[in-house]
């Protein structure tokens, strides 16, 4: 890498904490290291999920003048999918409607991790072939490792190596991406419906060899990646921790039949803890019903973020 991770993480989460209020960014510092997600919630107290458990913040009961202060220091509108972001992160602020549609009654604040070189332990397997599907469930850091492998593939493939980011989680929001995907390029999802036709338009106009895309989720999404896959390469993400329920899935079915799209599959058990599957060797044991097992099982090594925790503690959380 040739920038500094340290720095770099340090800088994320600043960024975050300077547009929120200055009472909730007080709870936050001391945890944001290890949180993952903040809710605010109007006439409610706020909740940060940090150590893997929510904290709940009796002190601090969220009202409009926290929504709108946090609403007015948005730097990007709120998409179609009521998601934004900020400029060079993958940080995630989802608004939720009230009762019009319109209204704002709380936010959700996804706190994006960036690890430098936690997909460092597979760069053997990537490097013999790049196409790989991600796949764990939410708060595993699924998008913290995609990140890390197009790093690592863009080593190898440069500017071939396309990210089509649908809440720019991946690259981050704003015109520069975030440094964590190294060489590769990107290519913005301006609304979630119409992410199949940006993945038509990388190819198509972008001479991508590969295309890296999180959140695969829709039948037309996985429709148009299995179309595509006689002209591209594919790296992906999705939600799941059952792979055999995966390959099961009708919402996926085009990726995994009649023959897979990917040539690995990739279970995240924990961040850093990770059990690696022969697609196509996965796919012909779930059709004969029998027990689907990992080719291999791989722990990565994480730079960075043990130098970032904060060194405090917040006792007014319970």
């Amino acid at each position: 890498m040739n920038f500094d991770v340290q720095e770099r993480i340090v800088q994320d989460y600043e960024k975050l904490l300077a547009i929120l209020p200055f009472d909730i960014r007080d709870a936050l510092r001391p945890v944001i290291a290890e949180a993952e997600e903040v809710k605010l919630r109007f006439g409610l107290p706020l909740k940060i999920k940090h150590h893997g458990t929510w904290h709940r913040y009796e002190h601090l009961v969220i009202n409009q003048a926290h929504l709108s202060s946090l609403h007015s220091s948005l730097e990007s509108p709120i998409r179609d999918d009521n998601r934004t972001g900020l400029n060079g992160t993958g940080h995630r602020i989802s608004k939720v409607p009230g009762p019009d549609g319109k209204e704002i009654i709380g936010f959700n604040l996804r706190i994006a991790r960036f690890y430098g070189g936690i997909a460092e332990v597979l760069r053997a397997v990537l490097h013999e072939n790049p196409s790989i599907l991600i796949c764990g469930l939410a708060g595993k850091g699924k998008s913290t490792l995609l990140r890390d492998v197009i790093r690592v593939v863009a080593e190898k493939y440069d500017a071939n190596v396309t990210v089509v980011d649908t809440s720019n989680e991946v690259a981050g929001d704003g015109k520069v991406p975030h440094p964590g995907i190294g060489e590769a390029d990107r290519y913005f999802v301006p609304v979630k419906a119409r992410q199949h036709e940006v993945m038509l338009e990388a190819v198509a106009n972008n001479s991508a060899h590969i295309v890296a895309i999180d959140e695969i989720q829709r039948l037309s999404e996985a429709e148009t990646i299995r179309d595509l896959s006689v002209k591209a390469r594919f790296i992906g993400s999705t939600h799941g921790d059952d792979m055999e329920a995966l390959i099961h899935n009708r919402s996926l079915a085009p990726l995994f039949h009649p023959v897979p799209v990917f040539a690995w599959a990739l279970l995240i058990r924990e961040i850093g803890v990770y059990d690696l599957y022969d697609l196509e060797q996965a796919v012909e044991d779930a059709r004969q019903g029998r027990p689907v097992t990992p080719r291999a099982s791989f722990t990565a090594r994480i730079q960075g973020e043990s130098q970032a925790s904060a060194r405090s503690t917040c006792p007014e959380a319970v």
